[in-house]
C-alpha cells in the first residue's frame, strides 16, 4: 500500500475563535471521501492535511523535497486558467510537478454540480425558495464552464441567498433569513458530495491530481 499525504489550502473561519478541532476534521473526512472515490483504501493509504494560508505553499513545496515524502499539494488559483503558468513560476526553483489548482477557486467545483447544491439543501434543513427556477439557469452560472466562473465564492454566496432561506424559531415566531455561504462550515460538506468523476471531466487539474498519484502506485510495484 503507498502513503500519500495530499496538502490543501487550508479554510479559513470567518470567526477565528471557531475554527476548532472538529471544523478541521469534517475538512479531513469531507476530502477524503472525494478522493476516495478513485483512490481506493486497498492501494492507497490517503491523508489529508490542510496547511492554513496559501502563502505557506512554497514551504510546503519544500518539506516535499527535503523530506522526499509522496505527497501533493492542492491550492486555489484564484486567477482564470490562463494564469496556471504564471503562477506555477512564483514557485521556482521548486519542483511543481505535484503542485495543483483549484480552478478558479474551490467553490468552482462545487458550483458545477448544481444538483449537489440542491442536497446539501435538504440535509442542512433549508427553506427551498424560487421552487419553480432551476439554479443551473441563474445568469451567475448558465452557458459558463465552470473553470470560468470569476469568483466562485461570491457567485455561490448569492445563490445559496437566493434560492435558500434558513428557517428559527424565536419567541414562537417563525423567522426566515437568506441563507449565507460559509467557507469554514458549509465548503467542507458540499465538497463531500461532490463526484469526483465529474469533476476530472470539468477541471484538468482535477484529473492531472489523480493521475499523478497513481502514479506512486505504478513505480511501487
Amino acid at each position: 500500500m503507498v502513503n500519500i499525504t495530499i496538502y490543501i489550502e487550508g479554510v479559513p473561519s470567518e470567526n477565528p475563535a471557531v475554527l476548532t478541532v472538529d471544523n478541521s476534521a469534517i475538512f479531513r473526512e469531507s476530502f477524503h471521501q472525494l478522493f476516495s472515490q478513485k483512490l481506493s483504501s486497498t492501494e492507497f493509504n490517503l491523508q489529508i492535511k490542510p496547511f492554513g494560508s496559501i502563502t505557506q505553499s512554497r514551504k510546503m513545496l519544500e518539506h516535499i523535497e527535503t523530506q522526499k515524502i509522496n505527497a501533493v499539494i492542492l491550492i486555489d488559483l484564484d486567477a482564470s486558467k490562463e494564469k496556471r503558468e504564471e503562477r506555477l513560476n512564483q514557485y521556482k526553483p521548486f519542483d511543481t510537478s505535484n503542485l495543483f489548482f483549484m480552478i478558479q477557486e474551490m467553490e468552482a467545483w462545487i458550483l458545477s454540480q448544481i444538483d449537489r447544491i440542491e442536497e446539501f439543501g435538504k440535509n442542512e434543513g433549508l427553506l427551498r425558495k424560487r421552487d419553480n427556477e432551476a439554479i443551473n439557469n441563474n445568469a451567475l452560472i448558465k452557458n459558463k464552464y465552470p473553470e470560468q466562473i470569476n469568483k466562485p465564492s461570491e457567485k455561490l454566496d448569492t445563490i445559496l441567498r437566493q434560492y435558500f432561506d434558513v428557517v428559527k424559531i424565536r419567541q414562537g415566531k417563525e423567522r426566515r433569513k437568506g441563507k449565507r455561504y460559509s467557507k469554514a462550515k458549509d465548503g467542507p460538506k458540499l465538497i463531500g458530495l461532490l463526484e469526483l468523476q465529474i469533476l476530472m471531466q470539468d477541471f484538468d487539474d482535477a484529473k492531472k491530481l489523480i493521475y499523478y498519484i497513481r502514479k506512486f502506485s505504478e513505480e511501487e510495484q
